[in-house]
Formats: structure tokens, sequence, C-alpha cells
């Protein structure tokens, strides 16, 4: 497949949490989709790996989601199509299977599904007559389905395998072309026939993108796994051309409508935008290559203007040619945050560390506590995946984040090195600050400690398995480190690892709970969250637990008061074990299916910041209550109008 899985999740805001709830100002997204309306350059509609549609009318300047809620929720919308009534199609296929079809009249506010029968279909690619609404084709996994009546009613026209890209010849609809995973085919007869079109191609050619000329259509461009190919007899001998390009990956090759003479040739890559001025016999980059480009948008009405979507970023917009990018991804909210911290000194500031994928990546922070944000790293980063933040007055290194390439530290959050041991791969999963010099990690290679602020850190006891998450509590009377290992619960007393008999076995998260002075443990992962004590002999005395599979539990600290926040995609609330209360209390978040990866109370206000897979910051202020079970609310489900085919 041409491009990354991301797991992301549901979006449906409710009028009653929003008035707690706000989002953060963070801008960006997984952009998957990007076009423009043909009539009118500054309308804009891009599509996300999250099943979002977001439209923008100032020429990608600013963003918005004109529904304020996901249409397609467990769908990746990898296709956005303008028919020539000026009606808007969605092609996505689910992350779990089955995909959707669907058209909108009213710029993305409202959808109906034209899939009927197709509900089981993962759609990949859609093609549209230019001078035909009524005609669609839609290709994916298993073939290519036609449709005369505007998606009502579906029949299979091929069996084409795994079909990366669709196009229709201009002139006629009864020339398709179809890409896929090897090679691409022709029909000249509305798919009673088909050839197979693959002289001068090699045979793994994986077709992502068919660009046909609309000047001359027998002209024909393709994007593939091997640079890029071109033909001038509608696919019957194919030139590859790659003379300049500095990796193989293309997602989409587009021509320049402002040259007449279609010499002038963009394409997006896995490492930046090329283009080439004499018809693709050489290239050269345009773009920063930390860039992994998914479309690339030109339109005749606006000359030199060159919009490039940006997988797991954003937007970016040049009006000179591609001599410079501005990023423009305002009102975009499809984040991945791995980490928050809120400052333990200065009142509303708060760190998050975004995993955009590109060079917009980093460690970001906000002074007025979440509205207006800042990259603050300068120094690349690898993937943060715990970030921990003290109060210089205390701790000579402040700031401590853990990678998926290891540990580094920093003095201000900006420039960042790395610790020792910086000389073999490890994942750092999560970092807990035990004293001002004194921390703890769990690695890919098991717990770690340091005892110098962070500078420099060492396997605790000899500890070799691998360790997902980690906590510090106490074993009767004695303080001890609780690791979630691949082989259960073990704990360090100080002196020794012991193993936690019959304790849970899978998890990936663990946290503690007090409870009228007693201690409890609790495990969630995929199939549920497990309770417990652990008594001094450590043994594990299993307790009762909410029930909530594909779950979290978060520790996080409030003034000295240990807090353990439970997280579920099935549920809203967010239930918070605090220690002055034996009951539950909740967070009723603003999304259902939310999957949240980290919580950050404010240690000054009424407020807790929520890192979200997909959803961004949101920012929680006010007073929690008392967590009322409820039923689970459905998982997924695309939020449209049954029309052509029932919704699920």
């Amino acid at each position: 497949m041409r491009k990354l899985l991301i797991l992301l999740t549901v979006v449906l805001f409710t009028a009653s949490a929003e008035a707690q709830w706000r989002r953060a100002g963070l801008h960006g997204a997984d952009v998957r989709a990007l076009i423009a309306d043909p009539s009118d350059p500054d309308l804009l509609f891009l599509g996300t790996s999250a099943g979002e549609v977001y439209v923008s009318t100032d020429g990608a300047k600013t963003w918005e989601n004109p529904r304020r809620s996901i249409p397609f929720p467990g769908y990746v919308v990898d296709n956005l199509v303008i028919d020539r009534d000026g009606k808007l199609w969605a092609a996505s296929w689910g992350l779990w299977g089955g995909g959707v079809i669907a058209v909108s009249a009213d710029r993305g506010k409202t959808w109906e599904r034209r899939d009927k029968g197709l509900e089981d279909f993962s759609v990949r690619a859609i093609a549209i007559d230019p001078n035909d609404p009524q005609y669609v084709l839609a290709g994916g996994l298993s073939g290519v389905y036609r449709s005369f009546d505007s998606g009502k009613s579906w029949k299979k026209l091929s069996e084409h395998e795994n079909v990366e890209s669709l196009a229709i010849d201009p002139r006629t609809r009864d020339r398709i072309y179809v890409g896929t995973w090897r090679q691409g085919w022709r029909s000249d007869d509305g798919g009673a026939n088909w050839t197979h079109i693959h002289n001068g191609m090699v045979l793994d050619t994986d077709m992502f993108a068919i660009t046909i000329n609309p000047a001359r259509p027998d002209n024909i461009w393709v994007s593939t796994c091997g640079w890029v190919y071109s033909t001038d007899n509608r696919g019957d001998l194919w030139t590859r051309y790659r003379d300049g390009f500095k990796n193989r990956r293309i997602h989409t090759v587009d021509i320049d409508p402002a040259d007449e003479t279609g010499s002038t040739v963009y394409a997006g890559s896995v490492a930046g935008l090329y283009r080439s001025e004499d018809a693709g016999k050489s290239w050269n980059v345009i773009s920063n290559e930390d860039l992994v480009i998914n479309s690339v948008v030109l339109h005749p009405k606006r000359p030199g203007r060159v919009i490039i979507g940006v997988e797991g970023d954003g937007v970016y917009v040049s009006d000179d040619r591609a001599q410079t990018f501005a990023r423009t991804s305002y009102g975009l909210h499809n984040l991945r945050i791995t980490s928050i911290a809120t400052d333990p000194v200065e009142k509303e500031k708060v760190y998050a560390a975004v995993a955009f994928g590109g060079q917009a990546s980093g460690i970001y922070t906000s002074k007025d506590a979440g509205k207006n944000w800042t990259r603050i790293t300068t120094t690349p980063l690898p993937e943060v995946l715990s970030l921990v933040v003290a109060n210089p007055a205390t701790a000579d290194v402040p700031f401590l984040a853990g990678t998926e390439r290891g540990f580094f530290w920093s003095k201000d959050g900006a420039e960042w090195t790395q610790a020792a041991p910086s000389h073999f791969p490890i994942r750092v999963n999560k970092i807990v600050r035990f004293n001002a010099t004194r921390s703890f990690a769990a690695t890919s290679e098991g717990v770690f400690t340091t005892r110098d602020g962070g500078r420099e850190w060492y396997r605790l006891a000899s500890s070799q398995e691998k360790a997902v998450d980690i906590v510090v509590g106490s074993i009767g009377e004695r303080r001890a480190l609780f690791a979630l290992t691949a082989a259960g619960i073990a704990a360090f007393d100080g002196e020794k690892w012991v193993t936690i008999t019959d304790a849970p076995t899978k998890g990936r998260t663990i946290a503690l709970r007090s409870i009228a002075g007693k201690q409890y443990v609790f495990v969630a992962g995929v199939d549920g969250v497990k309770a417990g004590r652990v008594d001094s002999f450590g043994r594990w005395q299993r307790t009762d637990a909410p029930n909530a599979k594909y779950a979290s539990v978060i520790a996080a600290t409030r003034n000295n008061s240990d807090l353990l926040f439970l997280t579920s995609r099935q549920q809203r609330e967010v239930l918070v074990g605090a220690p002055e209360e034996s009951d539950w209390l909740e967070l009723t978040l603003p999304m259902q299916g939310t999957e949240v990866t980290s919580i950050a109370p404010d240690p000054f206000d009424n407020r807790y910041y929520v890192g979200t897979t997909g959803g961004g910051v949101f920012i929680y202020e006010g007073a929690m209550h008392r967590y009322v079970q409820r039923d689970p609310e459905p998982a997924g489900g695309v939020v449209v109008a049954a029309g052509g085919g029932g919704s699920r």
C-alpha cells in the first residue's frame, strides 16, 4: 500500500461536553487527499487518515471542519473528487476492513452514502466521468465497480486485484485506465476487454496515481514505487524517468496547467517535492526533503501557486513557483500527541510532544494554557514517547525525553543532548522522575535508571525483560518500583527484582490508586483492565476493576497527590481515581472513541490537558463529577445519511 497506516479514532462533539472542554491551538493533519475546486481556485478540500474532511475557502490559509464532527470514523479518506455538478465525493477505506463512498452537495456539511452493496469493499480509487456525473468508477483490493446512476447501484466491471488508481479519458468514457500493484491496464470499450499496458515498465510497478494531460489526453503520467513513467500513446509504451530523484517512491505526479507546452511536471515523493521542466528528463528537489508528500494542487487560475498535502504534518503553500513554502494548517486538528507535561513553576505553561512525522515534529510549548503554541526544540529529536519536566531550581537537568531511539536531556527544552547509552538502539517507553537526580525508565532493553539527572543511564539491577511502563509505589512498608514487562509485573524493592505472583501477564500500561490508605495496582490493555493489591510477600490479590476493553491507565501527580486516569476507546468517560475519593470521578470527553495518550493536571488551576492520537490536545477546565456507569457506545459508524447505501 502506498502510505503507512495510522490508527486513529472517532470524533463526535456533544453540546453538553463543550461547555467545559476546549481545543488547544495546535494545528496539523495527516493529509491523505487534497483537491481544489476546478471553478474556484481558493476552494479546497482535504481528507485525513482519521476520516475527517476539511474545507478551505481562502486558498488553504485556514481550514475548518464543516460538520464539526468526523463523517467517516475508522476510515481513511484517500480520495476526494468534485464532479461536473460541483458535488464533492469521498472514497475511504476502513482501518478494520470495508470502505465508504459518499457524496456531499453542501461542501462537506452533510454526506450521503453511495455504496449500496459495496460496504465490505475496500475502496482505494474513484473516478468520475468529467462529462457525466452519473458515471462513476470505484477500484479497490478485489476489482473495479461501475455505476451509471451516481453510485445508487453498482456492478462489477473487472477482476483486477489491488487497484490503486483509476482514470477516465476525457474524450470518451469507454477508455478506462486501471493502475494496480503490478502495472496497469486499459480498456477501449467500456470494460468489455482489457489490454495489459506494461511495455517499458518494471514488473513490480505499483501505480499509485494516474494523471492524464488534459491538453493531450494520449499523454499520461503515472507515479509509482519506482519513480515516474510517461506515455504518449495511451500506455502502449512507457518511458521511465528518474534522473535527479534521490528516492524512488513517488506518491503523485501533476502537470503544471500554466505551462502550455506540458513540459513542467511536479512529483510528490516520500522525501520532498520534485519538479521537471523538460518533460521528465531531469528532476530537481524543490522542498524540504523531510516532507512525505501525498498530494500536489496546481490550478490554472493561480499560476505560480503550489499547494502540497503532507503525510503526518499538514499543508504547505507556495506563491512563487515553489521557491519558498509556508505551512498553512490553521484549523486542522488531526494531530498525534505522544506526551504532555505541565511546567511546575510557571502558571499556564504546558509542553506537548507532537509526532507529525516530518519537519514539524518536536516539542511545543504554550504559555497561555494551550491557546497558542510555539515549537521550542531546535535540536532534531527522534519521536518523543515520554516527556518529563522538573523545577530548574531543584533539578540540574529539568527536561528529560524518552524517544524511540534513546534518552535525551536538556537544560532549556530547546537544545538537547543524547544521553548514554547511545551506541545501540533503545526504545524508551516511559520515564518516571523519582527525585532531582534519580529517574527510572521502561525501555525495550529492560528497566534503566540514572543518578546524575539523566545524562547517563544504566540497567537497573540487571533488568533484561522488555518493559512497556513503570510506576513508583510500595510493597508493604518499603518503596518499590513496579514494571510492566513482557513476562508480567516485576517489582524492584531497592535491592532486587521480584516477580509478582499471579499478576496479569498482558497489558500496555500500569498505574496505582490509593483508597483509604491502601494501594491498588491497575493494569490495562486491549483485553481490558485488571486490578489488585500486592501483599508484603509479592503476591497479587485480585480486586474488582471497571469493565473497559482497549483501555489505558495513566498515572499523574497534582500537588503531591497521585491520580489515576482510566481511558478506553469504547467510552467517552475518563475515570479518575483520586486519593481522597473512594468512588470514581470522571471527565466526559468531547469525542467518542478517543484514544488518549497522556493526561497532565495543571498544578495551579482546576485544568487538565489531554493528549490524543489523531485529535490533538483537548483542555478540560472545571470540576470533575462522580462517575455513573453507562453502556459502552459503539466505536464505529459512519456519520452520514444512508442514501444509496446503508450506514454502519
